[in-house]
């Protein structure tokens, strides 16, 4: 009886023992919520679900402990700094708000100023000098770069290699096919237009600041250029379909250059994806920065990873692990080569900041990459300060300058 009530004690304590030693329940991961750039095609067509899903599915695998949402939302505005805007409601304390938010550096010093981001202490060793320059403001960096823009001249004509200004450009093309229209764009816009212009000064000025360019009154020697190339693409004189919103949110100007009726396309290198959609039997087209002015010299959008100034301690941590994430060269080839869609799918030919990107991915040997890496070193950012205060001011001035007027008389010469 004693020996059976001894062994009851020893189970009892055992059982004591083991309940003591049992581990807490794991945690619930951390939420993290990412809204990204959604002005890239939607190569599978889904509304980005696929590229959201894979995302997820790729950062979560190597962090189990966050809970990654992004959003890839087209009504969205990334670009509106109103107080109570879509960029302060995502950069604050509401239910909107959001820790990592992609956006154009453009906006960077606005974004700085009015205290809704906080600098970034990541390491950017692997991405263009250009880039890194661009999320800095004053030796402090605010942005992990992503993306990069510029304007590119697509077109067949092989001699387009040895267009070196805006007159040489518009002589090639004019004279390649004189039926069609020499060169079609989208040149609407408060934001598209002033920054065409910044292109083409920056070409024409090449070794002096670009933020010169931000001040009224327009330059002279740029316009004398610019005037000619936006007027290729209405050579009749008549009204400019590339200038009067006609080509304005919508795949026009690359449907007219997919279906030759334009002897060249110029805007950003993604608009290659459009052109490849309207017509997939077409060859790859030649490409070169936009000559746009007195001279060469390519400028660069950056988008990169801005954080949330209110994220901190953990949310800081897993705000940076995703911005270590997004700049891998594997997540860029994802995006950049649309393996988030069906197989098959266009590449959507979008810059990328990383320059591992270019070395270690399809890259390498794609045509279209290989053309375009030959004008990114030499490249520079356009001003993160103080585009947005004057773009309405200069597109009012631009609009003046470039729209076609009556014809003129005969000369009598």
């Amino acid at each position: 009886m004693m020996r059976h009530r001894a062994l009851g004690c020893i189970v009892l304590l055992t059982v004591c023992a083991c309940a003591g030693q049992q581990k807490p329940p794991p945690a619930q991961p951390r939420p993290l919520k990412a809204v990204l750039f959604p002005y890239i095609p939607d190569s599978a067509g889904d509304g980005f679900s696929s590229l959201k899903q894979a995302l997820e599915k790729g950062f979560e695998q190597k962090h189990p402990d966050i809970d990654l949402t992004v959003v890839i939302d087209k009504d969205v505005d990334l670009y509106d700094l109103d107080d109570g805007g879509a960029l302060n409601r995502l950069l604050g304390e509401g239910t909107e708000a959001a820790q990592v938010v992609e956006v154009d550096m453009l906006l960077l010093g606005d974004l700085v100023s009015r205290g809704w981001i906080q600098p970034v202490r990541l390491a950017s060793a692997d991405v263009l000098p250009s880039a890194r320059q661009a999320t800095a403001i004053q030796g402090t960096s605010y942005a992990v770069p992503t993306y990069l823009c510029s304007h590119v001249v697509y077109t067949g004509n092989p001699d387009i290699a040895s267009a070196t200004d805006g007159q040489s450009l518009t002589r090639i093309l004019s004279s390649m096919q004189p039926g069609r229209t020499p060169l079609v764009s989208n040149y609407k816009g408060s934001w598209n237009l002033p920054s065409i212009y910044l292109d083409a000064w920056a070409d024409t000025h090449s070794a002096d600041g670009l933020e010169q360019a931000l001040a009224l009154p327009l330059d002279a020697k740029t316009m004398s250029v610019l005037d000619e190339v936006v007027g290729t693409c209405a050579p009749d004189g008549a009204t400019n379909p590339c200038l009067d919103g006609s080509y304005d949110e919508n795949t026009r100007a690359e449907e007219a250059f997919a279906q030759g009726k334009a002897n060249g396309f110029m805007g950003f290198t993604e608009r290659l994806f459009f052109i490849r959609k309207s017509n997939p039997a077409m060859p790859l087209p030649r490409a070169i920065s936009g000559p746009l002015g007195g001279g060469t010299h390519p400028t660069l959008f950056v988008d990169g990873l801005v954080f949330n100034a209110k994220c901190s301690g953990e949310c800081l941590q897993a705000a940076q692990a995703f911005a270590t994430y997004m700049s891998t060269p594997e997540v860029r080839a994802l995006i950049a080569f649309s393996q988030d869609a069906p197989p098959g799918a266009s590449p959507r030919y979008l810059l990328q900041a990383s320059q591992p990107f270019y070395k270690k991915t399809a890259a390498a040997s794609d045509p279209m990459y290989q053309q375009f890496i030959l004008f990114l070193d030499t490249a520079r950012p356009y001003p993160n300060q103080g585009f947005p205060a004057v773009r309405k001011a200069l597109q009012q001035a631009l609009i003046k300058e470039l729209q076609p007027g009556p014809t003129p008389p005969p000369s009598a010469q």
